[in-house]
């Protein structure tokens, strides 16, 4: 099976939604129970990264300052893309945030 990264966008000014840490936790139960959950995590919010230069050094702070952010994120495995996709639409629907999937190289 192919790895496929589905990655949680979002503001950090908002708070996440009503339900949603409930509706996530059945998400990745489903994904245990069938085989294709690989890791799943959540992120701490911008304000604590530390973006690492390639001069050499680092910076505080995120390197994306301003717009969407990235939250979280999972890697699961499906058979194909079309089967990758609709596990990109559920946990949109689980975190009622955008995802953003991308094949994962060489998995």
């Amino acid at each position: 099976m192919t790895q496929f990264m589905l990655a949680v966008v979002y503001d950090p000014a908002d708070d996440a939604p009503a339900g949603s840490y409930e509706a996530v936790a059945a998400f990745n139960a489903d994904l245990q129970e069938s085989g294709r959950f690989v890791y799943a995590c959540g992120l701490m919010p911008p304000s604590e990264a530390v973006a690492a230069l390639p001069e050499g050094v680092l910076g505080d702070g995120p390197v994306r300052t301003a717009g969407p952010q990235l939250g979280g994120f999972w890697v699961v495995e499906a058979t194909t893309r079309s089967e990758a996709e609709a596990l990109a639409v559920r946990a949109a629907s689980a975190c009622a945030r955008p995802i953003e999937l991308r094949e994962v190289q060489g998995a």
